[in-house]
């Protein structure tokens, strides 16, 4: 399994080279409000939706001061928006009064706020406080799995586990960072470009006998 790893990891350094780089810090409000938006939509959506909210709110305070309504129009086309709405707004209220307006870098913290749960968390940990953690998104999960890195069936949390016990700490960002690009171009959940796909070498879905 490891030297699969490895071999995983060498063909998306030569597919997505500039994703070694180290990114600049992604704000920790914005990405933790960004991620909520994200919920059960398409990127496109949510991103459209957050680029709307920050444009009138860009903060835990400018949210609060919203009302309802208002709020709901600035995110409506992420989907979902009523429930987005409550979660962002309570999730303001706490970050306003038990943090003091800032993002906690605790992950048991960040899950007591409404509307956070791991993959959340673990991405603001990882993208704006560089915590060595690998958030598993619906990308992550679904290629890991089906390149072997991960059992089959496997929940989240069992993803996560098989891959930090397989990819070394200093390349979890990077991993996490191709490999969803790579599900989002080539490793799609219907119709996946098998044949055209960087790791075609590395994994065996594209045969006949398996798939997820």
């Amino acid at each position: 399994m490891e030297s699969k790893a490895s071999a995983v990891l060498e063909k998306l350094v030569d597919a997505y080279p500039k994703m070694l780089e180290n990114p600049s810090r992604s704000d920790p409000f914005h990405t933790l409000i960004g991620c909520i938006l994200s919920q059960r939509t398409r990127d496109s959506n949510s991103e459209k939706a957050a680029e709307t909210l920050f444009s009138q709110a860009s903060t835990p305070g400018d949210i609060t001061r919203l009302d309802r309504e208002e709020l709901h129009d600035l995110i409506r086309c992420s989907g979902f928006y009523r429930q987005k709405a409550r979660y962002i707004r309570e999730t303001c209220r706490e970050l306003m009064e038990r943090h003091d307006g800032v993002v906690p870098n605790e992950k048991d913290t960040l899950l007591t706020l409404p509307g956070v749960g791991p993959k959340t968390a673990d991405i603001v940990l990882s993208h704006c406080f560089d915590e060595a953690v690998i958030p598993v998104d619906v990308h992550v999960s679904r290629v890991s799995r089906r390149l072997g890195l991960a059992p089959k069936g496997a929940s989240p949390e069992e993803v996560q586990r098989s891959l930090h016990r397989l990819i070394p700490p200093d390349k979890y960002l990077f991993y996490d960072r191709s490999i969803v690009r790579l599900g989002k171009e080539y490793c799609r959940k219907s119709n996946p470009l098998c044949g055209e796909c960087p790791l075609r070498g590395c994994c065996e879905y594209g045969k006949p006998s398996t798939g997820i």
